[in-house]
């Protein structure tokens, strides 16, 4: 077996001796430049809408192909945008499809590119004619290519495997429409509407999806690359939970891509058999022996290159997952593999090479800021192996000297990586006003996903109870805390210019000219779903030390501050968490349809089926009067006590006064609002124990339920960041939401209306005017649609009277005769509406 050296030396040779064979016919085509734009290159559409002719013209640029990534660097054809979402759905321009493209490569291949090139990808680590950023579309194109080339060799028709090229490149296309159009709401000329960015969205989702069936049965690498890029694809706002379950997941996109490439890599075509087909023994294709590729190795490099992709995703999805690999071993076996004993050996020769630089940022260029980052992301892939292999030894449950051994590996790798790579990151920072966007876009993205796993470690630990393990590692977890927020605020104060040029249509106009956008980075970042991991676990981090006093309350709300502006930048279009209340009434089905006014679901709970029954039916009554057209209403989902634990399950908020069993079953990060008219947050905590009484609020809603105004009140200890998180959700469901600042019986307005209902039941009692009277000159005066007797009477007289017995307990100075009137009408069964009699007579 070959030592990673002699595997690099080899490579180099082979690639050495390379550059001076070249094929009949061939172009020479520059390398991309390495400058901001460098991810752009080669990704102008041609004139024309030539969809299905596209596996004819890359068959006809085949010539122009090199086949190494070690000798010529290779650039692929221009794509011929077959604007399929456009002809299929009708709802993107070819304008848009073209920058949907743009927008990917931007952005995602910018950050992956990075990864796959010559400073980071440990296959070709340190060959100076291999391409710095590696297009991995381009690249999985190429490959194509080459085994299309090896398959018409060994006599097979051509016709159908252009037919066949053509559709895996118009998969590939629609599903990069989809990755990117969360990215179009701030790079479009045109202000799209949320609901017509959502129904956008939706669609091409949609699209992608169903496309990702009929992928699977084409084995390639660009539907490898497609599957892949589905999985990070997030689940759009307003796709129901049974549409979603009627589909493939994207970590089923992930397997079957780490399935094909196997299958492609594999050149033996030996008997294989299932339940399903049976497939005979072939002959085996040799690809790299065929005329098209024996000039060099290099399509072995290519492949591997593509290869490293998928242990990319594949590194991922074991830790952020909890799956076991499936191109690489997992506890045992793994340090043996030549991926990474490569990634060592490079991590060798870097910091051979960085020992010659002159230290300080004077020499700190952009080439060599994107080799540093390059070369800590390499490094970043193995310290998310060895987290994940921790994880798993734990998960498993296997012996404490595995733990222990698991545990020491990912220690060691971090400190290697501080000793390493950590300086070198540090002065790119102290430069990093004088260096490009995209350099700037790879160090944030690097910092964020590295210092992520420590988080994630430090969380595996936590809820393992490994705290033996934790109290080893403090300055470590430490230190990746500030990190992570440090990046986001980097992501949040640098920007990222987009720039789009002038649509094909209106070429020639006077005074169109390119279009730019300024946009902070993190809103530009292709892994959005890791700065909301980051953000949950901070925030975890950010109350430990709060509730220790280890940091002071303004420090406190300005980190939360960060990572609130964080969370706005990011692309919104993903699908939402839902809101659960408690009981079915009339104020709860009221509640209900305003929650579910902007799309989001509400599970309603109630333990008579048929209140349930009729909160569907009134809340579906509610949606028509309102005259909302082509309204995006969210599902109203009910549920019995019974299913009580399901409904919480996705909620970020629960309305109720079930407080005990709500905190045991409830996530973590859900909020648990109680409704009272005059009961205080402290007041209903009294003598009650929870497990986390910090995201206890009340969210006091008034009578009639259609009411908009709401008031929101915490208590001493509510989590600061959960009220301006209330008022802000509040407001984006229709309601109108005041905070109430200090603790107040009553609240704001029921503190008002209780003294006005109190005084209008003294002055009856002392006969001062009759309750008809007393609302018949209310009503003239103040133009308001009933008295505070007929007000009184829809609450209910008994409501009233316990709410009056509430404010005499409490204070003391209350007078007794309205509590004593009530009870006069109470005594003989008049309870106002509900009974058919209070002040008035409503009859049956």
């Amino acid at each position: 077996m070959l030592t990673p050296e002699q595997w690099i030396q080899d490579a180099k040779a082979t690639g050495g001796s390379s550059g001076g064979v070249k094929r009949k016919g061939r172009r020479r085509i520059a390398s991309h430049p390495s400058s901001d734009t460098s991810s752009t290159q080669g990704s102008r559409a041609s004139a024309g809408n030539e969809g299905f002719a596209l596996g004819s013209e890359r068959g006809a640029h085949r010539e122009s192909l090199t086949t190494s990534v070690l000798s010529t660097p290779f650039v692929a054809p221009s794509p011929t945008y077959s604007t399929i979402t456009a002809q299929n759905t009708g709802l993107l321009s070819d304008a848009d499809s073209k920058w949907l493209e743009t927008l990917y490569r931007e952005g995602f291949e910018a950050v992956f590119g990075s990864w796959m090139g010559r400073y980071s990808c440990p296959f070709l680590f340190g060959h100076n004619l291999a391409d710095k950023y590696v297009s991995i579309s381009d690249l999985c194109c190429h490959l194509d290519g080459c085994m299309a080339d090896a398959t018409t060799n060994n006599g097979q028709s051509p016709g159908r495997g252009s037919q066949r090229c053509c559709l895996i490149e118009q998969s590939l296309q629609s599903t990069i429409a989809s990755f990117s159009a969360r990215w179009l709401p701030i790079s479009s000329r045109t202000a799209l509407s949320d609901n017509d960015h959502r129904l956008l969205v939706q669609a091409l989702w949609r699209h992608a999806r169903r496309d990702m069936l009929r992928i699977i049965n084409r084995p390639s690498y660009r539907s490898m690359l497609s599957l892949l890029l589905f999985a990070l694809t997030p689940i759009p706002d307003g796709i129901s939970e049974e549409e979603e379950a009627d589909g493939i997941s994207g970590q089923a996109c992930v397997h079957t891509a780490l399935q094909q490439i196997q299958t492609l890599r594999a050149r033996q075509k030996n008997l294989q058999f299932s339940g399903s087909k049976v497939s005979p023994s072939l002959k085996s294709q040799g690809i790299v022996t065929t005329p098209e590729s024996i000039e060099t190795s290099g399509f072995i490099n290519a492949e591997s290159t593509a290869y490293w992709a998928a242990l990319t995703f594949d590194t991922s999805a074991s830790l952020t997952l909890n799956c076991r690999p499936l191109l690489s071993s997992g506890l045992f076996g793994f340090e043996s593999e030549l991926p990474w004993r490569l990634v060592r050996t490079c991590a060798k020769m870097f910091d051979e090479t960085a020992q010659h630089w002159s230290r300080g940022s004077s020499d700190m260029t952009d080439e060599r800021a994107n080799q540093i980052i390059a070369a800590g992301a390499s490094w970043k892939l193995l310290g998310w192996k060895l987290t994940a292999i921790f994880k798993e030894a734990l998960r498993d449950g296997h012996d404490e000297s595995e733990v222990r051994k698991a545990y020491l590996a990912v220690v060691d790798s971090i400190k290697q990586f501080g000793t390493v790579y950590r300086p070198l990151l540090d002065e790119c920072h102290k430069r990093m006003q004088f260096l490009g966007q995209q350099t700037k876009l790879r160090w944030f993205s690097l910092m964020l996903h590295y210092h992520l796993s420590i988080l994630m470690l430090v969380d595996v630990m936590e809820v393992t109870d490994r705290h033996d393990l934790l109290a080893d590692i403090a300055d470590i977890s430490t230190d990746a805390e500030n990190t992570v927020m440090n990046t986001l605020a980097f992501g949040l104060h640098n920007t990222f210019t987009l720039r789009r040029p002038p649509d094909p249509d209106t070429l020639g106009q006077e005074g169109v000219r390119e279009t730019t956008f300024t946009v902070p980075i993190v809103s530009i970042d292709p892994y959005p779903h890791h700065a909301v991991a980051g953000v949950q676990l901070l925030r975890k981090a950010i109350d430990r030390d709060f509730g220790v006093g280890k940091i002071t309350d303004e420090t406190y709300q300005s980190l939360l501050s960060t990572l609130e502006r964080t969370l706005k930048h990011l692309p919104q279009s993903s699908k939402s968490t839902s809101v659960t209340l408690i009981g079915a009434g009339t104020q709860g089905r009221r509640l209900a349809f305003m929650w579910s006014s902007r799309g989001n679901d509400v599970h309603l709970v109630d333990g008579q089926e048929s209140q349930l029954e009729a909160s569907q039916k009134a809340i579906d009554g509610f949606r028509k009067d309102a005259g909302k057209k082509n309204g995006q209403w969210g599902r109203i989902i009910t549920h019995s006590p019974e299913t009580l634990c399901e409904a919480l399950k996705t909620a970020w908020l629960v309305v109720e006064k079930v407080i005990v069993e709500l905190d045991s079953l409830a996530g973590e990060d859900t909020i648990i609002a109680s409704n009272p008219s005059s009961y205080s947050c402290s007041e209903i905590l009294e003598g009650i124990t929870l497990k986390n009484e910090r995201r206890f609020l009340s969210a006091h809603s008034y009578w009639p339920p259609e009411t908009p105004e709401i008031e929101i009140m915490g208590h001493k200890t509510t989590n600061p960041a959960y009220i301006p998180l209330m008022m802000e959700q509040c407001k984006a469901h229709g309601f109108s939401p005041f905070e109430v600042k200090r603790p107040s019986m009553g609240y704001i307005y029921n503190r008002i209306w209780a003294a006005i209902k109190r005084e209008a039941l003294l002055a009856a009692s002392e006969g001062v005017a009759t309750p008809e009277e007393i609302d018949a000159m209310f009503k003239g005066v103040l133009k308001t649609p009933k008295g505070p007797f007929e007000q009184m009477d829809v609450v209910g007289l008994d409501v009233v009277l316990d709410i009056e017995q509430h404010y005499a307990d409490a204070r003391g100075d209350i007078p007794s005769a309205p509590r004593e009137y009530l009870q006069k009408f109470l005594q003989n069964g008049h309870l106002g509406v509900k009974s058919g009699r209070g002040f008035y007579d409503y009859g049956s």
